[in-house]
């Protein structure tokens, strides 16, 4: 599977529906089990997350719950299963966003699909900009390369 990256702008028509663009469709990868993608609330408020089927079970297998009883971890499922919803690419290769997700999400006409590694978010422009927070034209940039860098769980251990 290829990774998501870049920064997309779309419209979402008047039936909800949402072209994928060329470079998305073809990380989704040609080898995928199904025609469709998971659709569900994304970490950012005011945003959603489109995953892979393959991409769905893997976080779907990480979350844990199962190992976790307790009533945190069956409001958890209730609540995160029941929003996700599965949705089919028609030929064109869109997708129709829910309804009730895009309400949630209080998604516009205009969006923006960020890639983010083993999905894309579908977000509301000015809300990504704002978020973001780069002052593109100072010269002050974000210090990725130290991230990158960084082995695994060295990142939380730094923020402890």
């Amino acid at each position: 599977m290829r990774i998501f990256t870049g920064q997309h702008e779309r419209s979402i028509d008047a039936k909800n529906r949402l072209t994928l663009p060329t470079q998305l469709r073809a990380a989704l990868g040609p080898d995928r089990e199904g025609n469709g993608v998971y659709i569900t609330l994304g970490e950012h408020r005011g945003t959603l997350s489109v995953f892979t089927e393959q991409g769905y079970k893997a976080m779907a297998s990480r979350s844990g719950t199962e190992f976790t009883p307790g009533p945190e971890s069956r409001s958890f499922e209730l609540q995160y299963y029941s929003i996700s919803e599965y949705v089919e690419l028609d030929k064109q290769g869109r997708i129709v966003l829910p309804g009730r997700l895009r309400r949630k999400a209080k998604l516009c006409d205009e969006a923006l699909l960020v890639g983010q590694k083993n999905r894309f978010d579908i977000w509301n422009r000015a809300e990504f900009e704002k978020v973001l927070g780069i002052d593109w034209e100072s010269d002050d940039w974000p210090d990725w390369q130290g991230f990158l860098r960084m082995k695994p769980g060295q990142a939380e251990q730094a923020g402890q």
